[in-house]
């Protein structure tokens, strides 16, 4: 068993935000960046991935299984469903919310006792070693079953803090083929989810003006100890702006793909 985590982000979004899920959600072009409009696009992102589950489909394992909110609607579906998190947050939540077996551990490490015919990585597969990711899909799906990623991958030409994260769009594939995995769906919907980001930017900005207004009297009563604060903060502050490139939409559309993949998988011929 891993040890456990305590998903702050989860609990933020939940808790604070009122979000049933983490996923970044499917926007129309019309939709204004509202809270409302983000709950919807959310609803939206999942209808689809639930819609594209092939019909042969009845045991699923919900690997990186968040709020619990996808397991609760499969199971309410009639499909036989578990959940998959190292995260002690949704542990209890899984629980609370579905009633389904759920398995306390990291996706690599999981030593499946039978077999599923579909796995659901939603947003979970980027923070699975590649190397490890199919290899353990192999080992937990049955021949001819399925493993569906809806996620964001990484070009070739990326660079800087944006290409820190998600798997490599290329090697992806290549490692899927490698382990027998053939891609029998691939959409794009980097448009669709890039308002999330725009609705993230719009979140922090806001935030940081309340601060600012918050701190004006401080600011105006004590100029050179706010001087004096920003220097000591000022590789955090630059840093902090580095940061702000993760949620520009424009810059993540350069360096990444949002996409639903669904690979149905074969075992080797002896």
């Amino acid at each position: 068993m891993s040890e456990p985590k305590n998903d702050r982000a989860l609990r933020f979004y939940n808790e604070v935000l009122g979000l049933d899920h983490l996923h970044y959600g499917m926007w129309n072009e019309d939709d204004s960046l509202t809270i409302e409009n983000l709950k919807q696009a959310q609803q939206r992102y999942e209808d689809f991935l639930v819609d594209t589950i092939p019909a042969d489909v009845k045991e699923i394992l919900d690997a990186g299984c968040g709020t619990g909110e996808l397991s609760k609607r499969l199971k309410n579906a009639n499909y036989q469903v578990e959940g998959l998190s190292p995260d002690i947050n949704q542990k209890d939540l899984y629980a609370e919310k579905t009633g389904r077996p759920f398995h306390f551990c990291r996706f690599e490490d999981f030593k499946p006792e039978k077999k599923y015919d579909c796995i659901i990585m939603s947003e979970s597969g980027q923070y699975v070693p590649l190397d490890r990711l199919f290899a353990t899909a192999a080992a937990t799906v049955k021949n001819n079953g399925y493993l569906m990623s809806f996620d964001y991958f990484v070009l070739n030409n990326a660079s800087g803090i944006l290409a820190k994260s998600g798997h490599n769009l290329e090697q992806f594939e290549k490692e899927a083929k490698k382990h027998g995995f053939k891609i029998i769906k691939d959409e794009d919907v980097t448009s669709r989810i890039s308002k999330t980001l725009d609705f993230s930017k719009q979140l922090v900005n806001k935030t940081l003006k309340a601060l600012e207004i918050g701190s004006e009297k401080f600011r105006f009563k004590h100029p050179f100890f706010t001087r004096f604060i920003n220097r000591i903060f000022k590789k955090k502050i630059s840093k902090f702006d580095q940061e702000m490139e993760l949620i520009d939409s424009e810059k993540f559309k350069e360096a990444k793909r949002y996409k639903l993949y669904l690979f149905q998988y074969t075992e080797p011929q002896n």
